[in-house]
Parts: C-alpha cells; structure tokens; sequence
C-alpha cells in the first residue's frame, strides 16, 4: 500500500511541476520603464483630445528635430528692443507685438497686446510661434512684472522656440483668443523659466503651460493658473514641463495631459484641480491623461507624470464627478511616479488602461504602464482591458481597490514591501506578486479572492496544491 501512495504522490509532484513551469512560461515581462525621482533632485529626463486640441493627422516634422521655418521678414511692432512699460500692440495676421532674436534683452512692466490678426496658419502658431504676443526665436530675454495679453486666434502670449531662453517673474498673462491662445508655450529647444506668473485662458486648445514640435521646457514656481476652455488642460506636456508651488484649476479639460515620450511633473505643494473633461466624445474624460496621438507632435516612447507633495482632485461640481477617473492611459508606455500626494475624485477608478477607437492601431493600442508608490496611499480601482499591462511596485503605501477585476490584463505583476498593504474590495487578478511579508498578511482579502492567472490558486501564500501534495507525504509516512 506505501509504494501506490509513493507512486501517486510522484505522478502528482510531476503534474504540479509541469503546471508551475507552464505559468512562468507563458507570464509576459511589464514593459513600463522609469525610476522614481530621486528626493529633492532634478526630474527623470522625460501632451491632443484629451489634450491641447485636436491634431490634424498629417505628420509635418516629428517630434524633435529642428525648427524648419522662415523668419525672414517676420513683422512685429518692436524687433530686439528692450520694452518698457508703454501700451504696445499688434493687430495684423502672423504679426507679433515683440520679436526677439538677439540676447540681453528686457522687459520692464510690459504692457503688450495682440488686439487682432488671426494666425493664417494654425500649425505655424502651435509649433513656430507665429502670430505670438512676445515671439522669442533663438533670443535670449527677462521679463519682470507687467500684464501680456493675447486676443487673436493662434496668438499664444509668450512662445519661446529656437533653444531661446526666457526668464518671467511677476507678470500676468490673459489670453481670451478663441482658440490657440496658450500661455506660457516652448517648442524647438525653447526654455521658460517662470516665477510668480499669473496665466488665465478662456479659449479652445488653450493651455496655460505647454510644449509642442521639437519638444521644450517650461518650469514654473509659485504660479497661478486657470483655464475653461475644451482641450485646455493646465499643463500640455510634449516636453518637459514642471510646477513647484503652483495652484490652478482647469473648468474644461484635464489638469495634465502628456503625450509621447515626455513629462510632467508637480511638486511642492502644488494644487491642481479640474473638471475632467475631455475632448474627443467620452473617451478621454480623467483628471490626468497619458497617450500617443499618432499626429507627429511628439515621439513614440515611455510618456512619464511625476507628483510628489501636492494634491490632485477632479472637482465635486463637475458633471463627471462620478465617471471620470483619476488617470487614463492609452496607446503609449507610461510611468506613473507618486510619492505623498493627496488624490480626490469622485469615480473610484484610480487608473484606467485600455485601447480606443480614437488613436492607433485597434488591437494594439492599449497601454503599457509602471505605477510607483511611495508613501502613498490610493482608493479605488484599478482597471485594464485586454491588450493591456502594469507594474505596480509599492513601498510604504496602501492600495483600497480592485486590481484587475476582469482578469483581462495581458500582465499583472505587483510588488510590496514589508510596510505596504492591500486591502480588497472585489475580486482580484495578477500574474505575478512579491511580497516581503512572507505570511502575506498584509493583503487584507475580506470576502473577496486574489488570485493568479492560470491556476485555481486563491492565496498567494497557502496553495491549495501545495496542501494537498503535503497531505499525501502525511500519509505517505504514516502508512
């Protein structure tokens, strides 16, 4: 009788063996990429629907690359003059009020207006600057104090291209163009440095903070910012776009998006608030917003959105308060960095990756996401659809959700530390977990199951297979 219980027990072993190294074969790797930003330090090296406006699909130059345009002949009211306060103003088509080309140059207490002229081009104005209130092309200048305003369709306030470097602190930017009227706007190279700026916009495609072809840099410090208008989020990165300090709230759109392989960051008790509208039908409305728009305007690559010590909230009186979730992914690699912020919104979808009819390939075109925690704590679900992967990599933080209720994610892989908790509200799915807590303990399941793909395991701890193989050794020894 020992021997048939011994060969049982083999053929069993064999069984259990053969299954384990089927799973591991056929887990698929996370393909999120990124680090966590190191504490106090630079941010990691690297937005339209949802976004800025909608892109035509043409493809005129990649994202990168060089500024193609002609300048020659470019009119403005004053050319590579320091500004006082004097009114100036502009009122023909692709005319700016000031054009700096040379360095040095200052602004004390500007008044400048663009009246009128709209862009005859709107291409030009997002990616060259054309039709711009202050139009700085490879110059170098410091504005101080003073109000730029801006009226005209495609007339953004202060467009920086052409690796031009600007300093602003203490001026007011007012943009009431009907459309493609951004704020503070870099493309080709261009870097803004922005302190204490107070930026307002009413139009469509009009964000405060923004970046475009060629990729540009915008770093803002204890700034104001407010936008209504649809497709005009607060920061529109296809860049590098940062706030420190900063409070805004966006009545139209998102409070960030980013597209392709750029950032966003926000720091230092920064407070950013929206409505979580999109702006292609219902298939972007989120507080937050991470994808490939297939147009040119910026490079296939990881898309990455850093916040740490500040507040993200889709307001209570915005009518997708109970729909919108807080971050939406799609067609694009992404990483999501969060350290100590506090996030509010009223869903209970935290994250949301899926494909959609609106850009790229359908069956392709989903997401590809790494979500760091750290010291973070975050309530609701987590969804994905299909043809869909995450990471999630926890240290000191806590997780109250479903992850993975539809168990369709191509890839679900989470690692806790020792201080991390999960606590279930639904029924959960993963493909591979690590866990610090060898009890594993701190997966708080209630009524609900966690369980991994491929198997009829329930408990990433106590496997039912595993029992049952130690009861026959039991019996095994006993007989």
């Amino acid at each position: 009788m020992k021997y048939v219980f011994f060969l049982i027990l083999l053929i069993l072993l064999s069984i259990e063996a053969k299954r384990s190294f089927l799973r591991n074969l056929k887990e698929p790797e996370t393909t999120g990429e990124g680090e966590n930003p190191p504490d106090g330090g630079e941010n990691p090296p690297g937005p339209p629907p949802g976004g800025d406006g909608d892109n035509p699909p043409g493809p005129p130059p990649s994202g990168g690359g060089d500024n193609s345009y002609n300048y020659t002949d470019y009119k403005a009211n004053v050319t590579d003059e320091d500004i006082g306060s004097d009114e100036l103003t502009a009122t023909e088509s692709d005319q700016s009020v000031v054009y700096i080309t040379k360095s040095n140059i200052t602004f004390k207490d500007p008044n400048l207006i663009k009246v009128s002229g709209e862009s005859s081009n709107i291409e030009n104005s997002e990616f060259y600057g054309v039709n711009a209130a202050v139009l700085v092309q490879g110059g170098e200048a410091t504005i101080t104090g003073g109000t730029i305003t801006t009226k005209a369709k495609g007339g953004n306030a202060l467009c920086v291209t052409n690796k031009g470097k600007v300093k602003i602190s203490g001026t007011k930017l007012v943009s009431t163009a009907e459309s493609s009227g951004r704020g503070l706007h870099a493309t080709y190279g261009g870097q803004i440095e922005a302190t204490n700026v107070d930026i307002s916009s009413i139009g469509v495609s009009c964000a405060n903070l923004a970046t475009d072809r060629g990729e540009g840099v915008v770093t803002c410090t204890g700034c104001q910012l407010s936008t209504a208008g649809a497709g005009s989020p607060l920061i529109y990165s296809t860049g590098q776009i940062t706030v420190n300090n900063t409070k805004g709230t966006a009545t139209g759109a998102q409070t960030v998006v980013v597209e392709g392989k750029n950032t966003a960051s926000v720091y230092d008790k920064s407070e950013l608030y929206c409505y979580g509208k999109g702006n292609r039908d219902d298939i972007d409305h989120c507080g937050v917003m991470i994808y490939q728009s297939m147009s040119g305007d910026a490079e296939d690559g990881t898309g990455v959105f850093n916040c740490e010590d500040s507040s993200l909230e889709i307001l209570k009186d915005s009518s997708l308060y109970t729909t919108a979730p807080m971050f939406f992914i799609t067609n694009t690699k992404a990483v999501i960095n969060l350290k100590d912020c506090r996030i509010k919104y009223g869903s209970n979808i935290f994250l949301d990756i899926k494909g959609t009819t609106a850009w790229g390939n359908e069956g392709s075109n989903g997401g590809e996401v790494t979500l760091n925690l750290d010291n973070q704590e975050i309530e609701g679900d987590i969804k994905l659809d299909g043809i869909s992967s995450l990471s999630i990599v926890m240290k000191n933080s806590k997780i109250t959700g479903t992850i993975n209720g539809s168990k369709k994610a191509t890839s679900l892989k989470i690692s806790l530390d020792s201080t991390s908790k999960i606590t279930l509200t639904g029924n959960s799915y993963y493909t591979s977990l690590t866990n610090e807590v060898a009890s594993g303990e701190n997966i708080v399941k209630g009524d609900y199951t966690f369980t991994e793909y491929g198997s009829e395991q329930v408990d990433p701890v106590s496997k039912g297979s595993f029992l049952g193989l130690s009861m026959l050794l039991i019996l095994f020894v006993l007989f």
